[in-house]
């Protein structure tokens, strides 16, 4: 079945924040606004390094033999680069493909032959041959080319497009107005023709960013100050992590230590205070970086592309100092949150990869947005995943960082090594690595360690394990047992030298884990995720006997049993655990299955979640529609019901209570539980679009419905025990009187009651007819 959804459309040309920092100024002298026709291009002087000081394996130079992975990137070969061929050929044109597309199946066709796709991609690069470059935006596709072939045909006129770029700005100064990506394209082809030229390029679209000329000018593309007075992670992620590998770029590059600095700073506000337990980014509905700590589940945006690029940004910073903590982030979302985004058949997609879902349909892949950028990135993605694997210094030192199955070769002193690992991961924690060498080698292997291995699940402490586990990493080299000793890199350095035959055999343990957030995420108060070596796991319909996730009661103390779930996408590791309903934990705990968090919504619709409730809830908490509990029922057992959540925001500042003039049968009552049949009075009776009653009535919030207008108690309660104590926004700070919302207690055909909230609560009367605010409530 194809969704076809509409995606509200991004900036296409969103300036990324830029900079240069600001030269002093005489102490009372008004400070100049800079603009880009005053930062000359070229003129810091600086000495340019070819290449990053650890070189990643290349993709290419990297066979999978594993049984997760191999196939992951077997089906993207197979189906997905066709399946995103096509939709941009949706006639059976062969000139239409560009960009990270045509990138993928140049990528993919070097290590998966496909004559029809080889035949498309000629077709279209003979096509480019006679195109004009416009801008840099074709940069990437023609260095991937060129490194993938060997041919110049479209290095050469991306290398004359930069030219005159160069010159552009060198004569006209015009101000920056480009995309998120310019820096990155021009770099790309500074590492392909170690021209300085292009390099100064790259630097200059960071140089004239966030000044005062720049265009569309703001925090949501980050051009709001000057990219090196920049502090915090803030606006559209996919921009903003794209705006902090182009600091890493340059900086490296370089040697221009202050831009690699703010890309670190950057990453550090990210990585420690925005990131979700799945490694993804980009909390808000704009697709952006919310503020610290603000890490919804039920309305989380964790946009794919986002993780793709915080993946390239943390495998960047690896390479730029060796320190594998950057390999834990980038792990962490590799496989969670990355490949959540694509479905087991390869043929669906997921832009928005939330943590919880309701189950209402929205949450269904789909194949076709208004917009194809994920989809793009994805399969560019998978096509050169192996290169993430292992990696080499200039001392020659081997990094081997993700354990999979697999076979590489390396030159250490200039003598042949070549490694094989044979893994379980990421089912289980043992790998063995086994050395072929001509001849005696001296050198130094390292071995990653990773942090969820050693008791520590993320660098900063936003996420932590409920219990410290004992468990030990083993290594064995030929057989024989020896210490595990890390470098503070977080690597046991095997310095040896290496003969024929050789082993290493080194064992994670993996086992289920529970993690708690930072008591500052108060979306994750009272609350659990499971994971299990580098897997993040999930609760979804299919497997909770209640079928609802979402009000599901888990506990910390319950066993969590591990099997092998043959049957489940080919078999996966599952973890058993048990439940009850959190709304009536009384009756009896049920069996419940968690399952790998990127399965999720391959069998369908219905609810889902990472966190799970592992305490009844407490007022404040956030609820299961991502509204704010402010009422526990003592009578739950005799009512069929709990607790009360109010959305987090009105959804109206200005609505009629409405049927003015007319008595309502009903709609009279003030007690807490009985606003649900209030409201229902009211809809019946006076069902008038855009009434109080009608705007709750017909709510759906983060896909749950089934919401309604406070009863006079209700709506005392909620401003008793969230507005009172300080645990909703409700805006009406430094007002003395006069913010009012409505109750769907009516006190006669001409008027209905109100509390003003900054009024201490007080309860009025008004006219029907005048308008009021209007906050909805649910009771489960």
């Amino acid at each position: 079945m194809s969704h076809n959804l509409p995606r509200r459309a991004f900036l296409k040309t969103v300036p990324m924040a830029a900079g240069l920092l600001a030269s002093p100024t005489p102490q009372g002298a008004p400070a100049k606004a800079v603009k880009a026709a005053d930062v000359p291009i070229s003129a810091t002087p600086y000495t340019p390094v070819a290449d990053y000081p650890i070189r990643p394996k290349r993709y290419s130079e990297v066979t999978l033999r594993d049984t997760f992975w191999k196939s992951k990137v077997d089906t993207n070969a197979r189906v997905t680069i066709p399946f995103e061929v096509r939709k941009m050929n949706p006639e059976g044109a062969r000139l239409g493909f560009n960009g990270n597309v045509l990138e993928a199946a140049i990528l993919s066709l070097a290590t998966h032959p496909d004559p029809e796709l080889q035949a498309q991609v000629d077709a279209r690069i003979a096509a480019l041959k006679q195109e004009t470059y416009r801008g840099n935006t074709g940069f990437e596709a023609a260095v991937t080319y060129y490194q993938v072939t060997g041919k110049r045909d479209l290095l050469d006129k991306a290398t004359q497009a930069a030219d005159g770029l160069y010159e552009d700005f060198k004569v006209r100064k015009p101000p920056f107005s480009g995309s998120e990506r310019d820096a990155i394209n021009c770099v790309q082809l500074y590492r392909a023709t170690h021209q300085k030229r292009y390099l100064d390029l790259a630097k200059h679209y960071l140089d004239i960013r966030g000044l005062e000329d720049s265009v569309n000018r703001g925090r949501h593309n980050q051009a709001h100050m000057p990219v090196l007075e920049q502090t915090e992670a803030v606006g559209h992620a996919v921009n903003c992590v794209s705006l902090m590998v182009s600091l890493v770029d340059v900086g490296v590059l370089t040697g221009l230590q202050e831009y690699f600095d703010t890309g670190l700073r950057l990453w550090r506000d990210a990585a420690t205070r925005k990131m979700y337990v799945t490694g993804g980014v980009g909390a808000t509905g704009n697709e952006g970086f919310g503020a610290a700590y603000a890490l919804p589940n039920i309305s989380a945006y964790s946009e794919t592309c986002a993780v793709l690029m915080f993946l390239t940004l943390n495998h960047k910073l690896f390479l730029a100092t060796g320190d594998s903590k950057y390999i834990d982030v980038m792990e962490r979302g590799l496989y969670n949150n990355a490949i959540d985004g694509v479905s087991v058949s390869g043929d669906r997609f997921f832009y928005v990869n939330r943590l919880a879902s309701a189950g209402d349909g929205r949450d269904l892949r789909w194949e076709r947005a208004s917009l194809e950028c994920c989809p793009p990135n994805l399969v560019r993605f998978l096509a050169q995943m192996p290169g993430y694997l292992y990696a080499q210094d200039r001392n020659d030192a081997i990094y081997v960082n993700l354990y999979i199955s697999s076979d590489a070769a390396f030159q250490v002193k200039g003598k042949p090594l070549a490694l094989s690992v044979t893994s379980e991961m990421p089912w289980a924690g043992a790998s063995k690595i086994s050395v072929s060498a001509n001849e005696d080698v001296r050198g130094v292997i390292k071995l990653r360690v990773p942090g969820w291995a050693r008791n520590r699940p993320d660098p900063g402490g936003l996420y932590s394990y409920l219990e410290s586990s004992a468990a030990k990493v083993s290594l064995q080299i030929d057989g024989k047992s020896a210490p595990a000793s890390l470098d503070p890199s977080g690597y046991v350095s095997l310095d040896r030298t290496w003969k024929d035959g050789d082993s290493v055999e080194i064992a994670f343990p993996v086992e289920p884990r529970i993690v708690a957030a930072d008591r500052r995420v108060k979306e994750d108060r009272g609350r659990m995720a499971v994971e299990r070596g580098p897997i993040v796991y999930c609760a979804e319909w299919p497997d909770a006997s209640r079928a609802s996730v979402l009000e599901s009661l888990f506990s910390s103390k319950a066993e969590l049993k591990t099997s092998l779930a043959g049957d489940l996408f080919g078999g996966v590791t599952v973890i058993d655990t048990e439940a009850r309903k959190i709304n009536n934990p009384s009756v009896a705990a049920t069996p419940a299955r968690l399952i790998p968090y990127y399965l999720w919504s391959n069998r369908g619709k219905g609810e889902m979640s990472v966190w799970l409730s592992a305490r009844e809830y407490a007022l404040g908490d956030t609820g299961p529609a991502g509204g704010l509990i402010f009422y526990d029922n003592p009578k739950y057992a005799a009512d069929g019901w709990r607790y009360l959540e109010a959305m987090p925001f009105d959804q109206s500042d200005g609505a009629k209570w409405g049927c003015f003039r007319a008595s309502i049968p009903g709609a009279r009552g003030t007690a807490v539980g009985t606003g649900k049949q209030n409201t229902a009075d009211i809809v019946a009776a006076c069902p008038e679009p855009g009434s109080a009653a009608w705007l709750c009535a017909n709510l759906s919030a983060n896909g749950v419905r089934g919401w309604h207008l406070p009863s006079r108690e209700e709506l005392a309660l909620m401003y008793k025990n969230l507005r009172a104590a300080g645990l909703g926004d409700f805006r009406d700070g430094g007002l003395a009187e006069n913010f009012n919302y409505w109750t769907s207690t009516q006190a006669s055909a001409d008027m209905a009651g109100h509390l003003d909230f900054a009024d201490f609560g007080r309860y009025h009367y008004d006219d029907k007819d005048f308008p009021r605010r209007v906050r909805a409530i649910r009771a489960f």
